[in-house]
């Protein structure tokens, strides 16, 4: 074997084993976070038209993504003595933008969340439904009691606590107060999926075909030699 037929054969095989010309993305991920507060009144823009009756809480969605969003946006808000505050929001959020809504009139005052009142509860429920970049069905749900602030305070009931934001920091649903309400660190949650790429068929055979082509053709000199 000459070195020149080596070469040839050892590079066609290289590019057999290795060679792609490109990838698609099938799957472009996204990064969605939802910040929990409450305040005394409204901040700018919220949504669903429900505020502070005096203070209450809210909940903000971020899309940290590259691609957008688009359907729904909503909670499941139950209360034990305030009614169902319940809602589903029709929006587009595009990369870098927020959404922001309100939870109930006063939603420290009202037992909690989505039962069983009187014991430990999952509090409210914030959901997404939609589509990621027009494509990737997303059915993302989390409750009050998961979303945490990293900031644990003692409750007036002596319940130390970094969740319940949504709620004004109690897990049962117990009026915890204005002054431990408003000042509750904010809660945060992160849902996240990294992008995942396919090769591209096209171009993958298309390499392929070469790279055989060319081991073909090193191995007639092989023998002719």
């Amino acid at each position: 074997m000459t070195k020149r037929n080596l070469f040839c054969a050892i590079m066609a095989a290289f590019i057999l084993v290795t060679g792609k010309s490109s990838t698609c993305f099938a799957n472009p991920g996204y990064t969605l976070d939802i910040t929990t507060f409450y305040q005394f009144g409204a901040p700018p823009g919220v949504l669903n038209g429900i505020v502070g009756n005096p203070d209450t809480s809210f909940f903000t969605v971020t899309n940290n993504g590259t691609t957008s969003f688009t359907r729904t946006i909503g909670d499941v808000a139950v209360s034990n003595s305030g009614g169902d505050w319940s809602f589903t929001y029709s929006l587009t959020l595009a990369p870098g933008a927020s959404a922001t809504f309100g939870t109930s009139p006063e939603s420290s005052n009202v037992g909690g969340f989505n039962g069983p009142f009187g014991s430990p509860q999952p509090g409210i429920i914030i959901d997404i439904n939609g589509l990621i970049n027009g494509t990737e069905a997303v059915n993302l749900s989390v409750n009050d009691s998961q979303i945490h602030s990293g900031v644990f305070r003692t409750n007036p009931y002596g319940v130390n606590l970094d969740n319940y934001v949504l709620q004004g920091g109690d897990n049962i649903g117990r009026d915890t107060g204005d002054d431990f309400e408003v000042t509750q660190a904010n809660g945060h949650f992160e849902f996240f999926e990294s992008s995942r790429g396919v090769p591209d068929a096209g171009s993958t055979l298309g390499m392929m075909t070469i790279a055989l082509a060319g081991i073909a053709a090193c191995r007639r000199r092989i023998v002719r030699h």
